[in-house]
């Protein structure tokens, strides 16, 4: 599917499409597509996602368990991000079951080496399916403590429902994406004032 690339807890949230119709578009109906995605964005390797695919084809219920997890943790993060643009306060609930989920992710966590210096390395036990949601848990929570959360916006289009991070210049920018949903608003718009200009040329007969 495609990604926006702004950050990873955002990329997350928008594998539901279209929030803002009748029926939105799920990206994540199995396991595997959840593994498919992480594969996409690289939170694991071709080595992990085949351990963790032949581990679901054993364990089918337990793949099922982490696929609930994940459209859980995804539908929370996205309730709180939703209440932020709004300039509400999220739901309490929300914020405990997102505390919960990264109380889990920090346990076994630590500090790795790498290259550039040091980072984090929030995988956890790989030997567990839902160790895929760990580093996107950690996504969530840095963008929420940092000063980036005041450019998470929602596209202007009532039906995408998908998030972006707002990264232009003097932040005006509306659309997820202006060759998706900003090309679609822009034709829209062509398509009512031809139909106006045709209307009052009629009345003017």
């Amino acid at each position: 599917m495609k990604l926006l690339k702004h950050r990873l807890c955002i990329d997350f949230v928008n594998t539901l499409g279209w929030r803002g119709r009748e029926v939105p578009v799920e990206h994540l109906k199995t396991y595997n597509d959840l593994i498919k995605w992480s594969r996409q964005v690289g939170i694991i390797t071709p080595q992990d996602a085949n351990k963790l695919l032949q581990k679901a084809d054993r364990h089918p219920a337990e793949g099922k368990k982490a696929l609930n997890s994940a459209v859980d943790l995804r539908e929370t993060i996205h309730r709180i991000f939703a209440a932020i643009i709004e300039r509400q306060k999220p739901a309490k609930e929300d914020l405990a079951a997102f505390n919960s989920y990264l109380a889990k992710t920090m346990v076994p966590s630590q500090i790795i080496e790498t290259k550039d210096g040091f980072d984090w390395d929030s995988n956890g036990d790989k030997s567990k399916m839902d160790w895929v949601l760990n580093p996107i848990i950690r996504s969530a929570a840095d963008l929420l403590v940092s000063n980036e959360l005041k450019k998470v916006k929602s596209c202007s289009d009532p039906t995408c429902g998908w998030l972006f991070l707002d990264i232009s210049r003097n932040q005006s920018r509306r659309w997820c994406d202006m060759k998706d949903c900003g090309n679609r608003a822009k034709a829209s718009r062509f398509y009512r004032k031809k139909q106006l200009l045709k209307k009052n040329k009629s009345a003017m007969l």
